[in-house]
């Protein structure tokens, strides 16, 4: 740990055991409790994740799965605004008693007519951790296809292309590859191992209910391989609004997609939902004539079934099943698998297996005590031919967490303590280099939360593996946030982060080319610290609500796997000897600027350097500006709910530092790319609803058609070592036009 992270550490922990100097001064605020319910079928249900919060603040809190809640008084009113999608939103008057509050069928408009507006991302003030949050309906304001085109109207996350043949999007998150980042799904992780680039897009985008994107290390109960943050994707489970769903979308590339799923209640006890997705494209395109197919085509299935069980009391669970079928081929224009040794190609076929079930008990006891335990398999299998490389690979895991919670008799404190047990066996190959691995971690962990007073609370979590390949890890992690105001709230993390290197699929990209690989570290493990801090301030700016976030943070390696492909025609990769960081600075404005029309406006710096064994450089494709604006208005609905969307989002990219690359097709000479232009793209979407559950969208991506002018080095030899479609710092494929259709009955 370097000399700077230490002090960091040190000075938080110093402010978190002192901070209790300054809490007792001015407003003494008081616990309040209470519990929110909705009635189905004649009987009171518990609702979790309602939200609770004053009226005309951004104090508040959600209730937890038994529907409870608690929260302190604030000064400037007594009136709580309860709300869940779905639900008329309620106002009740706080009067020193604990509170029952029943919300209402948002489809019972007989006496009571309110309008309301969902905000589709927002940023947690009252949450120790700095999360965001992304609902169904900032989701919607593009095509949001699948988990990696999510991020188009978001600022902390970069999406793009890790190539010009497959099609493929990574993202990255404070500067550094996803593969730093655990996602999660249903708070199981699960892009991860072979599934590290091609697992985004396995999760529909219509699955999706909403996505909380947590800065900075995570938390300990989610294990140890988070390093810049935490992506959290909440499937749509049987409890959605929703009783039956179709999105069928289309684009001029020839992409289509159906995505449809349907729950049912099977008896008091049980209900299930049943989702499926289907992409086809068979079409080949060459709009820019190098001879290489524009899109892949593609063949992807997938299909989950989740049952929810709830028990009148104490027990309840959650059981899902996922299958996908992958038929994947990209290349040259007339490229079939059978003639790869004619024509270059992509030839990818990949099956994946997901079983998962969560089951908890909640205690009748003063403590408010919990226990619960997660199970997952996944078994991954993939076959992918590129060029003349083969490479095979799978991948069987077996997850085990149980863990306890409690209130500790007292809201102002919790305690969370588990247990982990990871089975991870990897059988994979490239042409003659073996990259088979069996892992087993054994893992014990701890987080305690302290919320002395509404101005402050802090999360301390520490967590113990112990690997039988590379032995103890520890992974400590502290978030604190202080209340500087109602309204603006300071945060500060910092946390240590474990990963397994897979050198094929974490840089899948350098596959499409004919580069010689060199890899010293086969088995090998990243560590990292990262740290940061974050203001976040909720205001009103004309009389209308907005938010103003500003961040930093610094990602700090000890062991790196540098993928260092510098020299053209070659990938080299080691052990890091050196350093290797990044810092960023992100600053994100939002505002209700006028009636029904929102703005949001975001700058981020990014420096990201290596210590390569030819020296330090700023990380390649790596922009160190990076600009966004989104724009949304939408029309006043009528009385059958139908109104207009429109919805712009406008994207600056800076120039990135490029690799030395062949200067031509001889092979003799190289010369350095220096820095790549800076660019803009521009993407837009209208929606039409034309009742509640009925709705069409247009969309445009990259409006303003900026493309590389050559995506591919040597197109027309793409089997001398001259080959490279893998120096993508831009668009590939130009403009993009979609149409769609979303029908839903509630």
């Amino acid at each position: 740990m370097s000399t700077i992270i230490k002090g960091l550490f040190a000075i938080l922990l110093v402010t978190l055991c002192s901070s209790n100097l300054a809490l007792g001064q001015g407003y003494d605020p008081l616990q309040i409790y209470g519990h929110v319910h909705v009635i189905i079928d004649g009987e009171a249900k518990a609702l979790p994740g309602a939200s609770v919060f004053w009226a005309g603040t951004n104090t508040g809190t959600t209730t937890d799965t038994n529907g409870r809640f608690d929260t302190y008084t604030v000064r400037s009113t007594d009136l709580l605004v309860v709300s869940f999608t779905g639900y008329l939103t309620d106002t009740v008057k706080y009067n020193g008693q604990e509170l029952d509050i029943t919300l209402r069928s948002g489809v019972d408009l007989e006496t009571v007519d309110i309008v309301s507006r969902e905000t589709g991302t927002s940023h947690s003030v009252m949450d120790a951790l700095n999360i965001q949050t992304i609902t169904q309906t900032e989701l919607r304001k593009a095509a949001c296809c699948n988990l990696s085109e999510s991020f188009e109207t978001n600022a902390s996350i970069d999406a793009s292309f890790t190539d010009a043949v497959t099609g493929t999007r990574q993202i990255k998150m404070l500067g550094l590859s996803g593969r730093y980042s655990q996602i999660l799904k249903d708070n199981i992780p699960n892009v991860r191992g072979l599934a590290t680039t091609y697992g985004l897009s396995y999760i529909p985008g219509d699955w999706i209910d909403n996505i909380h994107i947590s800065k900075g290390a995570g938390s300990v109960t989610s294990g140890f391989e988070s390093i810049t943050g935490e992506i959290n994707v909440a499937i749509k489970d049987a409890d959605t609004e929703e009783k039956t769903n179709l999105n069928i979308y289309g684009n001029q590339g020839g992409r289509m997609e159906l995505n449809a799923n349907s729950k049912w209640k099977v008896s008091e006890a049980w209900r299930t939902i049943l989702l499926a997705h289907a992409e086809i494209n068979d079409t080949r395109m060459d709009r820019n004539n190098d001879g290489f197919m524009d899109n892949p085509l593609k063949r992807d299935f997938v299909i989950r079934n989740q049952w929810k069980f709830q028990a009148p009391k104490h027990w309840e669970g959650q059981y899902a099943i996922n299958f996908l079928k992958q038929h994947h081929q990209s290349g040259q224009l007339d490229f079939e698998p059978e003639n790869i040794t004619q024509l270059w190609g992509m030839h990818l076929d990949s099956d994946r297996l997901e079983l998962s079930g969560k089951t908890g008990y909640v205690f009748d006891d003063a403590w408010v005590s919990s226990i619960g335990s997660q199970f997952s398999f996944d078994h991954y299998d993939m076959q992918l031919n590129a060029g003349n490389k083969r490479y095979s690979g799978e991948q069987n895991t077996f997850r085990a967490n149980l863990l306890y919670n409690t209130k500790l008799g007292c809201a102002k404190k919790g305690l969370t303590v588990g247990l982990t047990a990871l089975q991870d066996n990897f059988t994979s190959a490239l042409d003659s280099l073996d990259l088979s691995r069996s892992e087993t971690v054994l893992g014990v962990y701890g987080e305690f939360t302290w919320k002395p007073s509404p101005a402050f609370s802090a999360i301390v979590g520490m967590r113990g593996d112990q690997h039988n390949l590379f032995g103890f890890m520890y992974s400590p992690r502290l978030h604190m946030r202080y209340l500087l105001s109602e309204d603006l709230s300071a945060k500060a993390a910092i946390g240590r982060g474990y990963r397994t290197v897979n050198p094929v699929m974490d840089n899948l990209g350098l596959l499409a080319s004919n580069r010689a690989w060199n890899v010293e570290t086969p088995i090998y493990q990243e560590s990292g610290w990262n740290a940061g801090l974050n203001l976040t301030y909720a205001f009103r700016l004309d009389y209308r609500e907005a938010s103003l976030a500003i961040d930093a943070y610094r990602t700090q390696f000890d062991n790196m796997a540098v993928v260092d492909f510098e020299t053209p025609g070659a990938v080299h990769i080691y052990a890091l000897s050196g350093q290797s960081y990044s810092n960023t600075a992100q600053a994100e404005f939002s505002w209700e600027m006028m009636r029904r029309t929102d703005i949001r406006l975001a700058y981020r710096y990014t420096d990201a350097q290596t210590d390569y064994e030819s020296g330090q450089l700023v990380n390649p494709f790596n922009p160190n500006h990076r600009g966004f604006l989104n724009l949304s208005y939408e029309t006043k609905k009528n009385d059958k709910d139908a109104q207009w969307k429109c919805d712009a989002t406008v994207q600056f990219i800076g120039d990135q530092r490029m690799p030395d690359r062949f200067a031509d097709e001889s092979g003799s000479v190289t010369v350095s790319r220096n820095n790549s232009p800076r660019f803009v793209q521009v993407h837009g979407q209208l929606t039409r609803i034309f009742k509640k559950g009925l709705q069409c969208y247009i969309g445009i991506e990259n409006a303003s058609d900026y493309r590389l002018q050559e995506p591919i080095l040597g197109a027309s030899q793409p089997f001398s070592q001259t080959f490279d479609a893998s120096q993508v710092y831009g668009p590939v494929f130009g403009r993009m036009t979609y149409l769609g259709l979303r029908w839903t009955l509630y």
